[in-house]
């Protein structure tokens, strides 16, 4: 199976007005899905990337994964950024699950090495298999439409005093593809643990729920949340622009007016 990633991830890129010779960061894992960006990124050209690795240090041995990160980018001649936080402690001090704190933990960082480095813009790496089982976790917590769209190629988000551009150049690729990209270019990669721990609810969806809806409808349902998604997030965005063009609107309309507005925004 031949996949040509580096092209896709360029072409998103391009579409964010991102130039290969741009400096980005890459929040890297060492996982096959961000070392498959990173490949893809250096295919395309991209000459300035920092990986940034966050150690949660929820596991033992999580310091050796780290020392692995770093020799992955020196290997390639690629800055890098390390850190390690005790995202258990912090989670019990902030009183949240320990994925909403490693979240918090990881975009702080984020907004650190930006600082440092004069970068906003960060390159993640996840793809169309995140995009299905991110509309599926939030339908299940209840999420109005706006928060059921689909992630965007690129978004704007404020850690502290940072404005960073979160950019997502593999959302059309499938986890298979990605998989593809790995074995032909025969590419080292960690194996995270924590990818089939049962305490972490996408990992109980993807692993569970998913597979049990598949064989309830007796076909894939991965693309049908996907193309979800992407519509949700296509009308929130057609639902924003409407709103500004509408302007201030006066605290009495009249029912014409009203009705002359899509029904939508009435």
């Amino acid at each position: 199976m031949f996949t040509n990633l580096a092209a896709r991830v360029a072409g998103s890129l391009a579409t964010q007005g991102v130039e290969p010779s741009a400096p980005l960061l890459v929040a890297f894992s060492g996982g096959r899905d961000s070392v498959a960006l990173v490949e893809a990124l250096r295919e395309s050209g991209a000459a300035q990337l920092t990986l940034v690795h966050l150690d949660h240090a929820l596991r033992q041995g999580s310091e050796i994964e780290a020392a692995w990160v770093e020799a992955f980018a020196r290997a390639r001649s690629l800055g890098s950024v390390v850190e390690r936080i005790n995202v258990a402690a912090l989670a019990a001090a902030r009183g949240i699950g320990l994925e909403e704190a490693g979240r918090e933990a990881r975009y702080a960082l984020f907004a650190r090495i930006a600082e440092a480095h004069g970068c906003q813009r960060i390159a993640l790496a996840h793809h169309a298999d995140d995009q299905a089982e991110t509309l599926l976790f939030r339908l299940l917590r209840g999420s109005g439409t706006s928060g059921l769209g689909a992630m965007a190629p690129s978004k704007m988000r404020t850690v502290g005093t940072q404005t960073l551009q979160l950019l997502r150049p593999m959302l059309d690729v499938w986890r298979t593809e990605v998989d593809a990209f790995i074995a032909e270019r025969n590419l080292p990669f960690l194996e995270d643990p924590s990818n089939t721990d049962p305490r972490f609810t996408r990992n109980r969806l993807r692993l569970e729920l998913l597979p049990e809806l598949e064989r309830v409808m007796r076909r894939p349902v991965r693309e049908a949340l996907w193309r979800t998604g992407e519509l949700l997030r296509a009308e929130a965005e057609f639902m924003d622009t409407a709103e500004r063009e509408l302007g201030p609107l006066q605290e009495q309309l009249e029912v014409a007016q009203l009705r002359a507005l899509p029904l939508a925004l009435r």
